[in-house]
């Protein structure tokens, strides 16, 4: 399974003469190719309850009024609308091959600007519900209206994704992405409740739902895996656009464990003088690890050689027709390098 690479779309904010550029586009990860949810031991409970909602609602107050009838704690109302938006919105392949969408106003003072920004992003929330479609700008400004509703402060981040090969090695230098952070007691936790959704596939591309609750409450160094926020105030790290550019292309099946990437330490291997290329991971314990070249059909189970809890993984490869190499881990994708060879 790799990402789907999608054309970039963007939602322009005009004010006095002043652009500001929104990027409406989510390049959706290919996350699981199951549509039954799987929820989380630690919030299964309320994920029943919103499985029981209605899939659909007219305005983000009703749905707030249910969720501040049936949870109190802070963190289960954010998971609550996470949730409810990842299984009852659909992402918008459409709108991919339809023009930007252009908004434009004047304002004189600074709270005239600022009632009618939150007017946009009101509106935006309940065309959202009421079609059952969005791409990332729509999900992540439904969660936020919705927080709000229920009391809980929240923020709209927009950046760069990293979910296609050929970002290996490029600084985050587009914002093709929206997401969010809430503050659960007195701690902002990052979520991305498109990529919770579902994934694209196919050729067409034709979305398919599939709850993947790995982007609620994301740890701050696997979401850096894959994010990188416009105001870096958001990272939560002490990471450059240096070491973005640098990691390999991660797929989301590293949700499921533990296993570290220790060798090579960027995403761009260089082969100049070797014949073989060595990949190094901790945490390996029964699984079976297969690689895939970028020209190669199919993937090929590899034997490692055992060092404590590492396992060392030495092939050879084609310097000619190789650029890429997928790890698989039980014959899921786990990381994609990029190879360059240096004449």
């Amino acid at each position: 399974k790799t990402p789907v690479k999608c054309n970039d779309k963007f939602l322009v904010y005009i004010y006095s003469g002043i652009t500001m550029k929104k990027l409406g586009l989510i390049i959706l990860l290919v996350l699981s190719a199951v549509n039954t949810p799987v929820f989380s031991k630690g919030y299964e409970k309320v994920d029943r309850i919103v499985q029981n909602y209605p899939d659909s609602f007219s305005d983000p107050s009703h749905l707030a009024r249910l969720i501040n009838r049936d949870f109190t704690l802070p963190e289960e109302k954010a998971r609550a609308i996470f949730t409810w938006i990842a299984l009852n919105i659909e992402y918008d392949i459409n709108a991919l091959n339809t023009k930007p969408e252009r908004i434009s106003f004047s304002y004189s003072t600074e709270e005239e600007k600022l009632f009618k920004l939150q007017k946009i992003q009101e509106d935006l929330a309940i065309r959202t519900l009421r079609r059952g479609k969005a791409v990332c700008q729509g999900y992540a400004t439904l969660f936020q209206q919705v927080s709000d509703l229920v009391s809980l402060e929240c923020t709209i981040i927009s950046g760069s994704s990293k979910t296609r090969k050929n970002d290996i090695g490029k600084l985050p230098q587009r914002n093709d992405h929206a997401w969010n952070a809430v503050k659960i007691n007195g701690e902002w936790r990052l979520i991305d409740v498109t990529w919770g959704a579902g994934y694209s596939n196919g050729n067409p591309s034709k979305f398919i739902p599939a709850f993947n609750d790995y982007f609620f409450f994301t740890p701050p160094d696997k979401f850096f895996l894959n994010h990188y926020p416009e105001d870096t105030a958001w990272l939560f790290t002490d990471d450059s656009p240096e070491i973005f550019a640098d990691l390999p292309l991660y797929y989301s099946s590293f949700k499921n464990t533990d296993i570290e990437v220790k060798e090579p330490g960027k995403g761009v291997i260089n082969t100049s003088g070797k014949s073989a290329i060595r990949i190094v991971l901790k945490n390996i314990r029964k699984e079976t690890v297969s690689i895939k070249f970028d020209n190669e059909k199919y993937a090929v189970p590899v034997q490692p050689k055992i060092k404590n809890n590492l396992r060392i993984y030495d092939f050879d490869y084609n310097r000619r027709t190789n650029t890429y190499l997928t790890v698989f881990i039980n014959t899921v994708s786990f990381v994609t390098f990029k190879i360059e060879t240096t004449n």
